[in-house]
Order: C-alpha cells, then sequence, then structure tokens
C-alpha cells in the first residue's frame, strides 16, 4: 500500500553514498591529532578495537546485522560513522549494512504486507552516533548499540567529553551529505530513483492500514511540472502499481491521488502525493519528500506528453538457457506524434507461472525489464524490452512446473487506457 510514515527519534540515513569521498573529508577532522583525550584517539584506541572484538567474537552478534547511523542531522555524526564503517567493514565476521541500504526496499516485492515500513526492520542491532557542542569549544560524543528485536532497547554505550579540534567543529557545523529526503538531508535531481521509492514506500505505508483486500487509485495526472518531479511522481506511480493490492487508473476508484509541489525557499521544494478518499470508511493519506534543486521554469507545453506518444506491442516472446531459465523479449513500435522530443522509461516484470497456469494468482516476479530513452519529433521506431534469466521448467523431473512469462503485457497491448502498468514515466524532452 502506499503512506508517509511518522519520523521516528532514530532516523535512519538513506540515500546514495560515496563513502570514500565522505570518509576522505571526515579524516582530516577525525584523525588528525591521536594525543590521549582528542576525539580521534578515543576512536582508534578505544571504541573501534572494542566494537571489532565484541561484534566479531561475542555468540550475540554472530550472523546479525549491524547498522551505523547518526543520531542527529549534523555532518560530524554522519563522518564519525563513516568512519566507524570503513574501519569494520570487509570483515567477513562482521555484518554490517551499508549507508543507504536499510530504510528504502531494495527487494522487489509483490505485496504490500512485506513492505518494511518501519526504517530500522532491516537490521537487528543500530550502533547510533550522536554528537553535540559544548562551551567555549567543547564537544560530545555518545555512541549507543541498540537492540532492535528488543524494542531498541541500549545494550552498550560509549561517551567522549572533550574539545573538537577547529576541522572538527567545521565538520559539526556541516549539512548532511547523504540525501534522504528529510528537510536537512533532501534529495537532488540525480536522486529521482530513490526518491521515488521512498516516496512510493512512505504513501503504500500509509495506505496499508486501510486495505482490507485491495485498492483502486485514481491517479490524476498533473501536466506542466518540471522533468525532476514529474519523474520523480512517475516513478513512485510505477511502483505503486506493482503491489497486487493496489490498482491504477484513470478512472475514479477508492482514493484519488494527486500530486502537489511547494517551494518552501529558494531552490528547496516539497513533492506531495496526496490521497483523498471517495468512500466515508477511509481516511485522507499523503507523503512528503523533499527536494533541492535549481529553481526549474514550468515550460507550455502542448499537453501531457503522454498524450502524444503512440506504443504498439509488436511482438512478445521467450528463449529458453538451457533446463531451467529463459529470457524474455517485447518488441515495441514507438511513435511520436509532436515536433518536441519525448522522453520515456518503461518497466516491465518477467517471472514465471506455478504450475503453468498463466492466471496473476500463480504468478511469480523473477525480474525487471527497462526500456528507457528519447523520441525525436515525428519518428517512429522499434526497440525491444528484454528480461533475462526468467525461471521456466516445464516439464520438471521432480517438483513444480514453472513457465516463464510476463505481468502486465496489457500495459503494452492497450497502452491508451492502460499504459500505467508499464510506464515509469512519459515527458517532454528538456
Amino acid at each position: 500500500m502506499n503512506f508517509i510514515s511518522q519520523r521516528q527519534c532514530v532516523r535512519l540515513i538513506t540515500g546514495s553514498v560515496l563513502v570514500l569521498a565522505l570518509v576522505a573529508l571526515a579524516l582530516p577532522a577525525l584523525a588528525g591529532s591521536l594525543s590521549g583525550g582528542s576525539l580521534s584517539g578515543w576512536l582508534n584506541t578505544q571504541v573501534v578495537p572494542e566494537l571489532g572484538r565484541l561484534f566479531s567474537s561475542h555468540p550475540r552478534y554472530q550472523g546479525q546485522r549491524i547498522q551505523i547511523v547518526g543520531g542527529n542531522d549534523n555532518g560530524l555524526s554522519e563522518a564519525i560513522g563513516h568512519v566507524l564503517n570503513s574501519k569494520l567493514a570487509g570483515r567477513g565476521d562482521i555484518a554490517l549494512i551499508a549507508p543507504g541500504q536499510a530504510g528504502i526496499a531494495t527487494k522487489k516485492l509483490g505485496s504490500i504486507d512485506q513492505l518494511s515500513c518501519v526504517d530500522t526492520d532491516e537490521s537487528d542491532y543500530l550502533l547510533q552516533v550522536t554528537t553535540g557542542l559544548g562551551e567555549p569549544a567543547g564537544g560530545r560524543v555518545h555512541i549507543v548499540l541498540m537492540d532492535l528485536s528488543a524494542g531498541a532497547e541500549q545494550v552498550r554505550q560509549w561517551q567522549w567529553q572533550g574539545a573538537f579540534s577547529t576541522a572538527e567543529r567545521q565538520q559539526y557545523a556541516k549539512p548532511l551529505t547523504t540525501a534522504n529526503g528529510s528537510l536537512s538531508a533532501p534529495w537532488h535531481d540525480r536522486d529521482i530513483e530513490a526518491a521515488g521509492a521512498a516516496l512510493s514506500r512512505d504513501f503504500a505505508c500509509a495506505l496499508r492500514p486501510q486495505i482490507h483486500h485491495s485498492l483502486a487509485l485514481q491517479w490524476l495526472q498533473e501536466s506542466g511540472l518540471p522533468a525532476v518531479f514529474s519523474d520523480t511522481a512517475n516513478i513512485a506511480r510505477h511502483k505503486l502499481g506493482n503491489f497486487r493490492e493496489l490498482g491504477i487508473s484513470d478512472v475514479q476508484g477508492d482514493y484519488a491521488v494527486a500530486i502537489r509541489l511547494e517551494r518552501l525557499r529558494g531552490d528547496l521544494w516539497q513533492l506531495w502525493l496526496t490521497g483523498t478518499p471517495h468512500r466515508k470508511t477511509l481516511a485522507p493519506v499523503q507523503a512528503v519528500t523533499y527536494f533541492q534543486s535549481a529553481s526549474p521554469t514550468i515550460v507550455a507545453q502542448p499537453g501531457p506528453a503522454i498524450d502524444f506518444i503512440d506504443v504498439q506491442m509488436v511482438d512478445a516472446t521467450q528463449a529458453d538457457k538451457g533446463r531451467s531459465r529463459a529470457d524474455l523479449q517485447v518488441t515495441l513500435r514507438l511513435s511520436n506524434r509532436a515536433q518536441q522530443p519525448i522522453a520515456y522509461s518503461f518497466m516491465l516484470s518477467g517471472g514465471h507461472f506455478e504450475q503453468c497456469i498463466a492466471e496473476p494468482g500463480y504468478y511469480r516476479h523473477d525480474d525487471y525489464g527497462l526500456l528507457a530513452g528519447e523520441l525525436a519529433g515525428g519518428a517512429s521506431v522499434l526497440r525491444r524490452l528484454v528480461i533475462e534469466n526468467a525461471e521456466h521448467r516445464p516439464a520438471p523431473l521432480y517438483g513444480v512446473p514453472k513457465c516463464a512469462g510476463f505481468r502486465d503485457l496489457q500495459g503494452f497491448q492497450e497502452f491508451a487506457s492502460q499504459g500505467y502498468k508499464v510506464t515509469e514515466y512519459v515527458r517532454w524532452a528538456m
């Protein structure tokens, strides 16, 4: 389902992170002086060795997933977390979740019940780093190990108090470099995939309590949005449509879903998904995420780009690969009836049918195929969307027969009315 999750007191840092680059920035602040009492000396001589011994040898932590996060929104907490992660990572006896892996679901989910609506569900233990300032030049660092299976119970803690160096105070004053869609760490133009995934997750989680069996979502198209926001919303729509409990169309359903963009200040924006119920038994839902993007210009267009693209499914085939796998291929003819170029992205689920029964209840997803590009004005082209290695064992010696196949081919067969099933975005190219 789709919904906005409540922010918890412990917020996981998510998003794509260039860990080595961040650590390189952090090390001058943390590893300058190793004399007694320094922050870097405490980390290197006490905290890191003790954590290494604890996580690698104590039976309580064997095979447990451990994530290091910042407990407050400043660059020093984030930098310390990445330094700890870099010193402990790479050891086969310690199961660290890398920054950016938890929080946003990376699994291919078919049911909304599989969705992780609590950010901490992806890990077993949290190692949370919190930093603070004192006067006149004092600082404090608090590192807490929490057992998430016991309601975030504190297991151990480490505390340091002393004088931050000039570089450490400068690092403390820096904003987070890891985008997670919060007000303090907004997304950027390059983050639309992660932003769309997060927005769909939050909206689905908001919807989940409203679902008994299924919900129909009427998606209200918003024309004229800048590309970064319309693409994010379309990715969110596509991911929501992959949940079997949700159906998305342009006709009235249980909810009317609208996209709203608001400028907070300067280049900081809010992107909203709002769900207005059409039945009194349902509650309104919403999800919001923050973007930092250069003030985009909303350009007048002849209409939504999707109204000017024709998509015809020419062929759908499979090619056996050995005794248990098959490649799936869909051939499409794409035509642009406008004089302006159109950018498009289509995604199709490929998988197999249990017992070789081609009905929705027997379908099992294996992987996605992606077809993206740009179509010049007045152009018509043939493109092929390929999904590799779908399970295919129609006549096994033992076990359940499985036949490779697609989900949502109807989105291409009836693109004018069903195109939302396969469309990530169709927009005017820049």
